[in-house]
């Protein structure tokens, strides 16, 4: 007997995908109920795009119901019944939470009639599948990952092979990315992280070949100095450099000028929340995704990621005096923009910076206006004092750290059953 799940397509393709994956054993075979609407955004495929990332591929054994009116409840009845009658040897499964209602009021009817097994995700709970019809529930125990996130909105991941190196990079300079943050108030080292960013800058635009292939030649005429001897040393001895009356001198790879021209903030951010992994609070943790089909604002790359009760969460990282945004209104328009452009229900987002553009001098905390619009975003702000005390709390080896993190990032004691 061949098993086969009705799923209604909609613009949210997780409850579907939870649910298939769930199936003990999967489905042989989908049918995938669409309307017009729901086709001419091509949310079909995306669901079978999202599936195959996580290794279910059901390009070869799907088949296509359309169904012409969304508000139809005896349209949704009579193909559920079409459907029925070509499938009578066969096991079918109904998930009603995609569609409209008129659609799920259809689809219900009919699998009550036939007494087949149906199945509904409340947006609550993400967790766990009602069976309708026998007043069980059913465990979704699938973690869903980014790539099967974004695929099902039409995305994808860029440089998947790229990930695994970013996490090992960011393991080895992790504790650097602890010590610049602890002391990123520090004029000093401001100056010289600035100097870097300008050195990298101009390396781009004068010789992009260069850039790439030999990362950046420090020398006295750089002026690349820094008199906090501590810090100084340990990043010389990071990265293999010479110093001389407080100048770094020598070569910097790519990708440490990157890192200290502001990934280390991205470092230090992965770092953190790296392990609440080992507690299943969050997981699938990645620095640097790229994200393909342009989003809108400047780039497509997203700083930290990890996935949280079937959530995609994003933290954007910013470092530096951010001169080109002095109210600190621009970088939440593109927080918006990119969580808008996913058209996804289930997104976080966060702002780490430590940048003195988001607080209020007078005050010393984050500025009412920013609140105010980071809060209709959805969008929790950690400003730098915060990350600083975090960063020293990590360097003391504070045995309270990790709920520390957990509750700057709202992230929950136990993950939710």
């Amino acid at each position: 007997m061949t098993k086969i799940m009705v799923c209604l397509i909609s613009g949210q393709h997780v409850p579907n995908l939870l649910s298939i994956k769930s199936e003990s054993p999967v489905p042989d075979r989908l049918i995938l109920i669409v309307t017009p609407l729901m086709k001419a955004r091509d949310k079909h495929n995306q669901l079978l795009n999202a599936l195959a990332a996580g290794g279910l591929d059901y390009g070869s054994k799907h088949d296509i119901r359309d169904l012409a009116k969304e508000d139809s409840i005896s349209e949704t009845y009579d193909l559920m019944k079409k459907i029925y009658k070509d499938h009578l040897e066969d096991e079918l499964v109904v998930n009603l939470t995609g569609g409209t209602k008129p659609m799920c009021i259809g689809a219900y009817e009919f699998s009550k009639e036939k007494h087949m097994r149906t199945l509904y995700v409340p947006e609550g709970n993400q967790h766990q599948a009602i069976d309708l019809l026998r007043g069980s529930t059913v465990n979704l125990d699938h973690r869903l990952s980014t790539a099967e996130f974004l695929e099902g909105y039409g995305f994808n991941v860029l440089n998947p092979g790229d990930l695994m190196r970013s996490s090992e990079r960011a393991k080895d300079l992790f504790d650097l990315a602890a010590l610049l943050t602890a002391n990123s108030e520090e004029r000093g080292l401001r100056r010289m992280l600035g100097k870097i960013q300008e050195l990298m800058a101009e390396k781009r635009e004068n010789d992009r070949k260069g850039w790439t292939r030999e990362g950046l030649i420090l020398n006295e005429n750089s002026n690349v100095y820094l008199d906090n001897e501590v810090i100084r040393s340990k990043i010389a001895e990071k990265f293999s450099l010479e110093t001389k009356d407080s100048i770094f001198l020598g070569r910097l790879e790519k990708h440490n000028v990157e890192f200290l021209a502001g990934k280390w903030l991205e470092v230090f951010v992965w770092g953190m929340l790296n392990p609440l992994i080992k507690e299943g609070r969050i997981w699938d943790l990645n620095q640097g995704v790229r994200v393909g089909k342009a989003l809108p604002g400047e780039d497509n790359d997203l700083d930290v990621t990890f996935m949280m009760n079937q959530s995609l969460c994003t933290v954007e990282c910013k470092t530096g005096g951010q001169v080109h945004d002095p109210a600190g209104k621009d970088v939440l328009y593109k927080i918006e923009a990119i969580k808008s452009g996913l058209r996804a229900l289930r997104v976080k987002t966060y702002l780490a910076t430590t940048s003195d553009n988001v607080i209020d001098p007078q005050k010393r905390d984050i500025k009412e206006a920013l609140l105010r619009r980071a809060d209709i975003y959805e969008c929790k702000i950690i400003p730098g004092g915060k990350l600083k005390e975090l960063a020293e709390q990590y360097l003391l080896k504070s045995s309270n750290l990790v709920e520390r993190v957990a509750e700057e990032f709202e992230i929950r004691t136990r993950p939710r059953k």
